[in-house]
């Protein structure tokens, strides 16, 4: 019910319990109350003035699973002058799912901490980030980011009626990263937060569809982003065979050959995309928006130096097939190893080069943002490749002493009879 008492109100926030149907109806929610409440934004006969200030409260973890509901309940709390606040979760940088802690509360079963998906983004109507995975063993792209705003919806809502989003998160900190470790219970992982007062002035467009449109069609660098974030997940070379053992020339040729496999794959796609951001680039300078400007740079920065890395890394064992110099003739190894050299094409370098640019352009331009962070991320990957000289002995390996003779160590009858590990739950729709 309604109540202007503090004590009363802190009451019933801390009254509220954990939904675990996993069904978020945020929207209707607020619509309802608007509606049913109405009587208190009357004007007084006498007066003329509403009986009363009323603002809602909502509190929630998600973006809400009736999203459509937003342009009418915006009308409802415009058409009683009822602000909405939210106190709810950051928005994941240009993604729509995050993975939430979750630890079995009956401590009967397996408390070790598994992960569930949840929807809490994304920060802008529609993701305005490229769908690129980043290179090497541990794929940084795999933990979200904050995008430093709440997810687009409830924010629009907020901001449409006169009220705030507040985005809480119990590990926030804007000086290092947070790791999966200390990541509160029910909370997502957000491995990096930002500045609010820095990430002010990249705030999204809170406006509606048809006015998103047209501010995106207003401009060709912004409408080539949102077309190559709508392109399926790419995900450059895992671990590509960088060493190549010559035990004969027709093996050696072989083993680059189905080497450069990989490559070929990953080669069309990575075209593709950067034809499609390539159209924006007339429109580049006309923008004005410091969003627009850093998010259109990061991606054609991005998509090109991995472009490049696929391309050189294919040029160098096209050439390798040709021939390779060999300065040490007990060299019968050849390894290929990351740099930023370019040596098998011109066109390449100056791809490499505007690559660089571009990323470095976001660095400078944009300090202590998502797009920076990344920016710096993809600028620690070389571009080009080099090849190093090495030897592989191709003696047999001795034969081991198969214990030596002694007998078989005893079995371990107290790790047999260790208690069986308590049973495990799946995590429920969270």
């Amino acid at each position: 019910k309604p109540t202007n008492n503090l004590t009363e109100i802190k009451e019933a926030v801390g009254s509220i319990k954990r939904d675990d149907s996993g069904v978020e109806r945020v929207f209707s929610a607020i619509y309802m109350a608007a509606d049913q409440y109405r009587m208190l934004r009357a004007p007084d006969a006498d007066t003329g003035q509403p009986a009363r200030n009323v603002m809602l409260i909502a509190f929630t973890d998600e973006v809400g699973d009736d999203q459509d509901g937003l342009e009418s309940t915006i009308r409802k709390c415009r058409q009683y002058e009822m602000p909405v606040y939210v106190v709810g979760v950051p928005a994941p940088f240009g993604r729509a799912e995050t993975l939430v802690k979750w630890v079995d509360p009956d401590p009967s079963f397996d408390q070790t901490p598994q992960w569930g998906q949840v929807n809490q983004g994304p920060e802008s109507f529609m993701p305005e980030r490229i769908k690129l995975n980043f290179s090497g063993a541990r794929n940084k792209d795999a933990d979200p980011i904050d995008s430093g705003f709440g997810p687009f919806s409830l924010t629009r809502l907020c901001v449409e009626t006169g009220g705030i989003y507040f985005a809480v998160h119990p590990n926030r900190n804007v000086n290092r990263e947070v790791s999966r470790n200390e990541t509160a219970e029910f909370s997502a992982h957000l491995k990096h937060f930002f500045d609010p007062n820095i990430m002010r002035k990249y705030r999204p467009d809170y406006v509606s569809q048809d006015e998103y449109v047209r501010r995106v069609s207003s401009n060709k660098a912004r409408t080539s982003l949102l077309q190559a974030a709508k392109m399926s997940w790419i995900s450059p070379m895992e671990e590509p065979q960088t060493r190549f053992v010559k035990r004969s020339e027709a093996e050696f040729a072989n083993e680059l050959s189905e080497a450069q496999k990989a490559a070929a794959k990953l080669e069309p796609r990575m075209q593709a995309l950067y034809d499609v951001l390539k159209l924006g680039e007339a429109d580049r300078e006309k923008e004005v928006s410091p969003r627009w400007q850093a998010g259109y740079d990061l991606a054609l920065g991005r998509v090109l130096a991995v472009k490049v890395r696929t391309e050189a890394y294919n040029a160098m064992l096209a050439a390798a097939k040709r021939g390779l110099k060999q300065d040490d003739p007990k060299s019968n190894t050849w390894i290929l190893e990351p740099a930023n050299e370019i040596s098998v094409g011109s066109r390449m370098e100056k791809d490499a080069e505007n690559a660089r640019a571009l990323l470095e352009r976001v660095v400078n331009d944009h300090p202590s943002t998502p797009w920076a962070l990344l920016a710096k991320q993809e600028l620690e990957n070389p571009v080009g490749w080099k090849w190093k000289e090495d030897f592989t002995d191709f003696s047999p390996p001795g034969n081991g002493g198969g214990g030596n003779g002694n007998a078989p160590a005893p079995a371990n009858d107290a790790k047999r009879m260790m208690a069986k590990p308590a049973p495990k739950r799946a995590p429920p729709k969270l």
